[in-house]
């Protein structure tokens, strides 16, 4: 068992690393080109070697009773298959939202919903203390999925830019990513120089850089001539 599972961190260790050095090359790439598909392809693939890993990892915590740990990994798994799914599944999509794809839409905001409601009555249960902050603050971005279910039920996406959200379920993913990378990875780093609450600002961090360059690429890229020649 102790070989397994360091044979999977080992696994989920290289994919993530590996997958945040390949998320800025499609980035500065022509988009559509030869180049920016195919490394698109190879991060896509990693990045899903790394929340099937994640996932197995979190399943390991529970039966050893690491229940926090099993709970943001099974959460950032989650929250990041979603944007990566729907970053690719929506390129099949150009000339509207099937209705397949707007169920499993649905059903993926929904179980993010969900998981956000469960670690937020966690982070509650602990009474805010240590990882009981982060439940907390996990938790309400899990139940702010809830909005995208209700768009979803009363049909509010059927309109959307096929390249907006293809271009910000990508940068979802690297954002999660990298929020996994400097919890984990620079977990001992950080914690020399950041202590109590600003423990926090590590798993924060990540989604507020990341909410500002979605801003700028779509203000700056997708208002230039030909963006959508895919």
């Amino acid at each position: 068992m102790e070989a397994i599972t360091k044979a999977l961190l080992a696994t989920h260790i290289f994919s993530g690393i590996t997958s945040i050095i390949l998320f800025w090359i499609p980035i500065f790439l022509k988009k559509g080109s030869k180049n920016h598909i195919l490394i698109g392809k190879i991060y896509v693939f990693l990045m899903w070697i790394v929340v099937i890993s994640a996932g197995l990892l979190s399943i390991k915590n529970i039966l050893i009773g690491e229940f926090v740990m099993a709970a943001f990994l099974g959460f950032l798994a989650l929250i990041t298959a979603n944007p990566l799914w729907y970053g690719i599944a929506i390129l099949k999509n150009k000339k509207g939202l099937s209705d397949s794809y707007q169920k499993k839409h649905m059903a993926f905001n929904a179980l993010i919903t969900l998981a956000g409601v469960l670690l937020f009555a966690y982070g509650i249960y602990l009474k805010g203390q240590n990882a009981g902050v982060l439940m907390l603050i996990f938790g309400i971005l899990g139940i702010s999925s809830g909005r995208d279910v209700l768009n979803s039920y009363q049909g509010k996406n059927k309109n959307v830019s096929w390249i907006e959200e293809h271009i910000s379920g990508m940068l979802v993913s690297g954002i999660a990513g990298y929020t996994a990378f400097a919890v984990f990875g620079g977990r001992s780093f950080f914690s020399e120089y950041l202590n109590g609450y600003w423990s926090v600002i590590p798993w924060v961090m990540p989604t507020v850089i990341g909410l500002v360059i979605i801003k700028y690429y779509k203000n700056s890229y997708l208002n230039k001539k030909g963006t959508t020649s895919y």
